[in-house]
């Protein structure tokens, strides 16, 4: 197998996240389970198969975002700019760096 890498950040990678979850659940729903070990059948081999595809990502935790008050598109939390219209973006209150 290659060593292939894919580095993804801000809403791209919430973007993947979001459907790695979407896929997650809809597994639960169809085999019954959340990560299948077992693969008696194409539904849990298709679960486990999921399973080996999201542990070679390594995603990680979801990105904090927020929204530009300008053009709408999200940003990265701790953003100074808009990464879009390049804005700049308030300062986040200290409560709101951290949560």
């Amino acid at each position: 197998m290659n060593n292939f890498r894919v580095v993804l950040s801000g809403l791209d990678l919430a973007r993947l996240l979001t459907a790695v979850e979407t896929m997650n659940q809809e597994l639960t729903h169809v085999t019954g389970e959340s990560f299948p070990n077992a693969t008696q059948t194409p539904l849990t081999a298709l679960g486990e198969a999921w399973r080996h595809l999201v542990s070679l990502l390594e995603l990680g935790p979801e990105p904090k975002l927020r929204e530009c008050p300008i053009c709408k598109h999200l940003c990265m939390l701790e953003a100074s700019r808009c990464g879009h219209c390049w804005t700049p973006l308030p300062a986040l209150a200290t409560h709101e760096a951290h949560a």
